[in-house]
């Protein structure tokens, strides 16, 4: 398989279903449309008795693009593990706001990995990491500035995935701790979806700033 992934109708194929993913409103790290790719050509192989590469001629890029984003959605079954998906940002603008206002979308985002992590959701934990990184790469640009410029798309991916961890701990049973045993954490997870709520309405009222 590792000829056909760098024949130029590999290649190509893998350039289609790239692109029919963007029409999807999905950017998909090479690495795993390559994958499935290869996953699918190898299966359509064997069943069809052929060699790989009279196998591409069947590859439909939309048919693949369908399947990588019902796959990856939130919602379905394994999707938690879908790392290299993300939302396509479209919006290029930035929005100058105070450097101190900056800190409780960190903070909401810290807490969204620590329930992620903790009841087995790496996608979200990689995606939160991503946008903790780009708060943070924002926010020590210019030391000495007392405002700093954050990516709009960045705070609208913040609010949307801390609303999505709060929605998780109330109707998906996201604790704290998970390990079984009542040792007061269901109290305080109680208490989590409130104010991660809160800090995902701040996050779209800083990226409104953008649109006055």
């Amino acid at each position: 398989m590792a000829d056909i992934r760098n024949t130029a109708a590999f290649k190509a194929l893998a350039v289609q279903t790239s692109a029919e993913l963007l029409t999807r409103g999905l950017d998909v790290v090479p690495v795993a449309v390559h994958n499935v790719l290869a996953h699918t050509v190898t299966m359509v192989a064997d069943r069809m008795g052929i060699q790989p590469r009279s196998a591409l001629r069947y590859i439909e890029p939309s048919v693949i693009a369908d399947q990588i984003a019902k796959a990856g959605g939130p919602g379905a079954e394994g999707g938690e593990g879908a790392h290299g998906v993300r939302p396509v940002r479209i919006d290029a603008r930035e929005v100058s706001l105070p450097r101190w206002v900056c800190s409780r979308p960190l903070m909401a985002l810290s807490q969204a990995v620590k329930y992620a992590a903790n009841n087995g959701d790496s996608r979200t934990v990689q995606h939160a990491l991503d946008l903790i990184f780009e708060l943070g790469l924002a926010i020590g640009a210019d030391p000495d500035d007392n405002s700093v410029d954050i990516p709009v798309s960045v705070l609208d991916e913040a609010a949307q995935l801390i609303e999505h961890v709060a929605s998780r701990i109330e109707t998906g049973g996201w604790s704290l701790c998970p390990c079984g045993e009542d040792h007061g954490q269901g109290q305080v997870d109680a208490k989590v979806p409130e104010t991660l709520r809160a800090d995902a309405e701040l996050a779209r009222k800083m990226r409104a700033r953008a649109d006055s």
